[in-house]
């Protein structure tokens, strides 16, 4: 998906959502505590209904967003070299101890089509964390990528590289009718890209401490990929794959792609 696609759906989202001359209507169910309770924080006008107005007619199609903060990411990382977890010799300065992903949404707006369906477009921002097993050190400033051998006399005890991204995921999310106790599963689903921010290298060793350098290392400046959450409530799991490529403008690196996955708060 390119941006002139991702850009072009949203606007028949926003279309669909403003020129719909046929409403739907139903009666709010009682005891809807999936809204009513949700694990999220919301400025704006968000997706739940008064709870004096339960009796009242709801209409569909309706929006909603706002500033928020929902769908906290937690999980892992994992680098997949043209389709295996065991990275080619050329990817090997990136084989890692330890590797993590966290993120979350803090704006969002929607368009809700019914009590199962809604779509929103949502913006938040994503880290990655991969501890390595070598002790190298990225070159700033370099394309394509590369890097040098520290010296193991230093006693090198972390060395961390970082990606940081600003999200922008399209979701369509599915729910289940109220349950006896007033909760619901839900399954949402769709695109996800990202805009480089920065990326980070960490290094502590015993003779040179604490050192942190900044640069873009040739990390993917536009990532882009899918998504998917299943949950109950507001708990669930996430899965997530970048389907471009880690680095860009680094030949070499072709076929180093992310995936993520793991706990989710907040749908």
């Amino acid at each position: 998906m390119n941006i002139k696609n991702y850009l072009l759906t949203i606007a028949s989202i926003a279309f669909i959502g403003s020129s719909a001359s046929a409403q739907i209507v139903y009666k709010k169910e009682k005891n809807d505590s999936t809204d009513s309770k949700s694990n999220s924080l919301s400025i704006g006008k968000v997706d739940e209904e008064d709870k004096d107005s339960i009796k009242k007619e709801i209409s569909y199609p309706r929006s909603y967003g706002g500033i928020t903060f929902t769908r906290v990411d937690w999980g892992f990382s994992r680098l997949s070299d043209e389709g295996s977890f065991t990275l080619s010799e050329e990817n090997q300065f990136m084989s890692y101890k330890r590797s993590s992903n966290f993120g979350f949404d803090i704006a969002q707006y929607g368009i809700r089509f019914s009590d199962q369906f809604k779509v929103y477009l949502s913006a938040g921002f994503e880290w990655n964390y991969w501890r390595l097993k070598q002790n190298i050190q990225l070159l700033e400033n370099t394309s394509p990528i590369d890097y040098v051998e520290l010296d193991e006399s230093a006693n090198y005890s972390k060395n961390v590289i970082t990606s940081t991204y600003l999200r922008l995921p399209l979701s369509f999310e599915l729910r289940s009718k109220q349950l006896e106790n007033g909760k619901r599963v839900k399954l949402a689903f769709g695109a996800m890209t990202g805009i480089l921010l920065k990326g980070t290298q960490r290094l502590k060793s015993d003779a040179n401490g604490k050192q942190k350098f900044k640069d873009n290392y040739n990390l993917q400046t536009f990532q882009y990929g899918a998504f998917v959450r299943i949950g109950y409530d507001n708990l669930g799991l996430f899965a997530k794959y970048y389907m471009n490529d880690l680095f860009e403008k680094s030949p070499e690196q072709e076929g180093l792609r992310n995936l993520t996955f793991g706990l989710t708060l907040g749908f």
